[in-house]
């Protein structure tokens, strides 16, 4: 039971990406100017809250990962569970606390979206609830919007952005749950491969790719970005577009299903990017 085994259950990849989300939304509402001490808060409310999500996650998924990724910390025994649950409480108290010097209106959108990302882990039995985790990945556009208060005109921006990293993550969500389907129905949980099935979930995934793909370049059309912006989104459809296609035609094989899931993941972070240049100082 090392710390390494701890740390690991924090997702550092995906917790980090979370903040760095934030640090780009709030340098570019902020007109390239930042204030430090807001960049701090909210890559730190970024990585708090999403490691609290998944740590709970691991906690309440124990059984279930016993199946379907017994080489995870807990169910391999490498870490204690109960501890895993205080520290995933811990980190969400934390995640609000920490937002009280930026205001009741940061904090509340902060609580909002911490709370949701937790209580997901207590709804897997109901297949909606995987769309809350596709909208708690709208949090780094819309917290850092309520951190700076920006000018009027991001509002678009950040409304058509969010709306694009929701429906991507549809797709990635429903390729994490094709991949655990085994364990999710002994477990009793209901997913929206479970709840449509395989074929109607393939369609699912080419709508969900389709759909983010235009909002993607409707973003850039619509807001008048820049050069920069359409180049790393280019290269950002090109992989997850690759990912989901090669998917739809592999849908069994958990391999390649696994790898389009980290693949996409890459994606996403070039596309958070790709986000940070649409207005370029």
């Amino acid at each position: 039971m090392g710390l390494r085994d701890y740390i690991v259950s924090f997702r550092v990849l995906n917790s980090s990406m979370t903040g760095l989300g934030i640090v780009f939304a709030i340098i570019l509402y902020s007109g390239w100017k930042p204030d430090i001490m807001v960049l701090v808060i909210g890559f730190l409310t970024g990585f708090l809250g999403s490691s609290s999500a998944m740590l709970i996650n691991d906690y309440m998924d124990r059984y279930v990962d016993s199946i379907n990724k017994p080489w995870k910390p807990i169910p391999s025994g490498r870490v204690d569970p109960l501890k895993i649950r205080d520290l995933s409480i811990l980190f969400l108290v934390l995640t609000i606390i920490i937002n009280i010097p930026l205001g009741a209106i940061v904090v509340l959108v902060t609580t909002i979206y911490a709370l949701i990302s937790y209580i997901y882990s207590f709804l897997r039995k109901h297949w909606w609830s995987q769309l809350i985790v596709a909208f708690s990945t709208t949090s780094p556009i819309v917290y850092g919007y309520f951190a700076v208060n920006p000018e009027q005109k991001y509002m678009l921006l950040a409304t058509l952005y969010s709306l694009t990293i929701f429906t991507a993550s549809i797709s990635r969500e429903v390729l994490k749950a094709v991949i655990d389907i085994e364990g999710d129905k002994k477990q009793g949980y209901n997913t929206i491969p479970l709840k449509i099935g395989l074929e109607k979930t393939i369609k699912l995934l080419k709508i969900s790719a389709l759909t983010s793909t235009i909002l993607a370049y409707m973003t850039g059309v619509i807001c008048r970005v820049s050069i920069y912006y359409y180049i790393l989104i280019t290269i950002t459809v090109t992989i997850y577009l690759y990912e989901i296609i090669n998917s739809t035609r592999n849908i069994e094989d958990k391999e390649k299903l696994d790898r389009a899931r980290k693949n996409i993941l890459y994606a996403m972070l070039i596309g958070l990017i790709a986000y940070l240049t649409t207005y370029p100082p």
